[in-house]
């Protein structure tokens, strides 16, 4: 009997490992792959093939696991039955259960899904070996297994997104892995490639500018109260650019004793980009022109506003002042409990992050007072209200039939579902 309690207790152990291991594999994620790779590039990478074939890993498990609980369950039942007769097989097979589930079950996968990169390294080179031994069991047993998946699922397996990637930023935010400052930085370069200098440009109804053909002792005074240290020259009207003035180089100028200059004959060449250019590329184009502001073009080549290095800089780190501005107010600023003041030309992602409404882009649009526009399909007045999924928004300032500022107030779910 001491050899039978001895091969019970191994293959009480044998089944605990079988369930650690599947625990094991199945909690890696891709993160925690990479991470094995790094740390033991053979294992990690062995690793990594089996991932690619759950069918064979799951399997090869699962069959190892059955033959060893089978084999344990007629163990007990013999060695009962020889002892204590028929009567307590009963008794014996509950006993077991409870000893299974404790000992090979639930212990093991605790323990594995804490620790599953270590058992998933130490298990790989076994399961392979027991993958080949049962290949021809895993081959039968995945065909008909498919055969039966492919009527009740057609799901796909899971891919790498953008939203997931920002799932887990907000996790490990959530667990203090993560301060609120990166996960904002993070946020802003996933969202580089996608927001436009359409999004964050100054519009041309607010662009400062200067005809090219004054003097720079005319301008000097009208540069110094602007407070910019990028101006746009044009010819003609406002919005026919030409070319850039930047302060230091008319201060140079001045300096010389050459006052009665143009301007046009000391700006520097503009920097023309489409509405839908994107901020990677007009920051890498900044850095090649080696000059900090664009004029933005709409569909029809006409002037549509300016963008500066400063304002893609500012997607990223948040806003930016220097000494010579004066704070502006919040993009989003609360003003009372669920009420928010947003400006216009806030944009939706920042609208997504900071209050949690989900709005759905266009290409016609990408600010918070455009949405409204589009919804409306017209100018709103001031003071007019639309519905939007978890809020209203109130058209608070309109000026020249744009949006200045507007009103959000988060509407609970209970209260939105009866609207």
């Amino acid at each position: 009997m001491t050899m039978t309690f001895i091969a019970l207790v191994l293959l009480l152990l044998m089944s605990s490992l079988f369930s650690a291991t599947e625990t094991a594999f199945t909690s890696l994620s891709l993160l925690k792959i990479r991470e094995l790779i790094i740390k033991n590039s053979k294992n990690g990478k062995k690793v990594e093939a089996m991932m690619e074939k759950p069918e064979i890993l799951l399997t090869t498990i699962l069959i190892g696991n059955n033959l060893v609980n089978i084999a344990a369950s007629s163990l007990a039942t013999l060695a009962t039955v020889k002892l204590f007769g028929n009567y307590a097989v009963g008794a014996s097979t509950g006993i077991l259960t409870l000893l299974i589930l404790i000992f090979a079950e639930v212990t093991p996968k605790q323990i594995a899904i804490n620790r599953c990169g270590e058992i998933a390294m130490a298990a790989v080179v076994p399961v392979q070996v027991l993958s080949w031994v049962f290949r021809p069991f895993i081959w039968i047993i995945n065909l008909v297994s498919n055969r039966i998946t492919r009527i009740f699922a057609r799901t796909e397996a899971d891919q790498i997104s953008l939203e997931g990637l920002l799932h887990l930023m907000t996790m490990a935010n959530a667990q203090g892995v993560v301060k609120d400052y990166e996960q904002d930085l993070v946020k802003g370069v996933f969202r580089f490639n996608n927001v436009t200098a359409g999004a964050i440009m100054t519009h041309r109804t607010e662009v400062f500018s200067l005809d090219q053909s004054i003097s720079l002792k005319e301008a000097l005074p009208l540069i110094h109260d602007s407070g910019f240290s990028r101006i746009p020259i044009f010819r003609d009207n406002s919005e026919q650019i030409t070319g850039v003035i930047l302060a230091s180089d008319a201060a140079s100028t001045l300096m010389t004793g050459e006052e009665q200059l143009k301007l046009k004959e000391i700006a520097r060449e503009a920097i023309f980009v489409p509405e839908n250019r994107k901020l990677n590329k007009l920051f890498h184009q900044f850095k090649k022109e080696h000059l900090n502001l664009a004029v933005v073009l709409d569909e029809y080549g006409g002037l549509a506003g300016i963008v500066s290095r400063e304002d893609v800089i500012e997607e990223l780190m948040g806003e930016l002042w220097d000494e010579n501005e004066s704070v502006e107010s919040e993009k989003i600023a609360e003003t009372g409990k669920g009420l928010y003041r947003i400006q216009g030309d806030t944009s939706l992602h920042q609208v997504h992050d900071i209050l949690d409404i989900h709005l759905d882009y266009s290409k016609n649009f990408q600010t918070i007072a455009g949405y409204m526009v589009e919804i409306l399909d017209r100018f709103p007045h001031e003071g007019e209200t639309i519905s939007v999924p978890g809020a209203e928004l109130t058209a608070e300032k309109v000026e020249k039939n744009r949006i200045k500022t507007l009103i959000c107030r988060i509407v609970p779910i209970d209260e939105d579902k009866k609207n």
